[in-house]
């Protein structure tokens, strides 16, 4: 029963209909249920890689298709089983909207058996490579979960890149771009580790948030339990150890080029990061740095320059400041399932400005 309520959230979650309660129903639906998880991982990497199905994709599928038929036959009979339950089609349209749930429930682990033999079979071929790294991506306005072969989840963020090398034994590491947050299963013998360009985080087992875009001013890994170990990368490596409910914020080097008018002494004390707490809203118990991965979009005293770069990521549009004065105005608000209208004319009440919509272009201006 939980496997048929599992599909049918999946089901709503890949349509746009899950509520915010069902997304984490099915979050601890999966979590409960490991290979489960990692099938609904691979369905929705290739959703994000394969928008558009040709006829030249669905040949292949087909192809595929028999020869997983032919390696798990008694697998296949139990989602034949099920789609031959499903009413006829009639020549109407609106049949799929009222049986779209139940297809999506008997298809949805036919295509993840499908994935998951797909899997095996691109393990076995590069096997010979002593390597297997895969990558898994997410666009403009996109989010998407992804769980590990060692049973580890990653939520990824809007404009995000997670790149994973489990072919070497005792090996867990990834690279990351963007933003994820990781709830990383306990391993003792083998540490965890995720690279970015400005740090590399080392844990055993903890769930924690790793921001690390390269277009914004700040980078910043923050822990919310366990404990992490942090290495600055530099001439000399700094390592950092992070306490439940700490986040350590350095400096993006590209994006604050030092200018320096003349040679100054080295100074020692001065540090390259710094550390702040993770604070709880008391109203919502919300924690700022994590509230993307319950799909709330979070300002906190921010310029509206900065809160432009997170709503182009949030909404997958362009924005443009004809007037340099507004990008300085800040901002404090949570907008849950807002849309970017809705957002801008909240914004308008604390600090008043204009803008127009043309497709995906905003422009504001005074």
């Amino acid at each position: 029963m939980s496997q048929d309520r599992t599909w049918i959230l999946l089901g709503r979650k890949i349509s746009g209909e899950a509520t915010l309660d069902e997304l984490r129903e099915l979050e601890i639906l999966l979590k409960e249920d490991a290979a489960l998880s990692y099938q609904a991982s691979l369905i929705k990497e290739l959703e994000l890689s394969t928008p558009d199905i040709t006829g030249e994709t669905e040949a292949a599928l087909e192809r595929h298709m028999q020869r997983m038929q032919e390696l798990y036959p008694e697998d296949f009979r139990v989602s034949a089983a099920g789609l031959a339950a499903l009413p006829e089609k009639p020549e109407s349209s609106s049949w799929l909207r009222r049986n779209s749930i139940r297809v999506l429930a008997v298809t949805v682990p036919l295509v993840a058996l499908l994935m998951a033999g797909l899997w095996r079979l691109r393990d076995h071929k590069v096997s010979d490579n002593k390597e297997l790294v895969s990558e898994i991506s997410t666009r403009h306005g996109s989010r998407t979960t992804v769980t590990l072969p060692d049973g580890s989840v990653v939520f990824l963020n809007v404009s995000s890149k997670l790149t994973y090398d489990y072919g070497h034994g005792d090996s867990r590491q990834v690279v990351l771009e963007g933003e994820a947050f990781f709830d990383v299963s306990k391993d003792e013998q083998r540490p965890f580790i995720i690279h970015t360009k400005k740090m590399d985080i080392t844990v055993l087992g903890t769930t924690f948030n790793v921001r690390a875009y390269e277009e914004d001013k700040t980078v910043e890994t923050s822990l919310i339990q366990g404990k992490v170990e942090v290495t600055i990368k530099g001439k000399v490596p700094k390592k950092v150890i992070l306490s439940p409910n700490q986040k350590i914020v350095l400096f993006n080097e590209e994006q604050h080029p030092q200018v320096v008018s003349a040679p100054a002494p080295a100074s020692p004390d001065k540090e390259s990061y710094r550390l702040e707490e993770v604070k709880v809203n008391p109203l919502d118990s919300l924690v700022a740095e994590t509230a993307w991965k319950e799909n709330c979009l979070v300002f906190n005293n921010e310029r509206f320059a900065d809160i432009a770069l997170k709503m182009e990521r949030w909404y997958d549009v362009q924005i443009i400041f004809e007037d340099k004065q507004v990008e300085d105005h800040r901002f404090t608000g949570t907008f849950i399932n807002e849309t970017v209208e809705q957002t801008l004319e909240a914004l308008r009440f604390t600090s008043p400005f204009h803008y127009r919509i043309d497709k995906k272009k905003i422009i504001i201006k005074r």
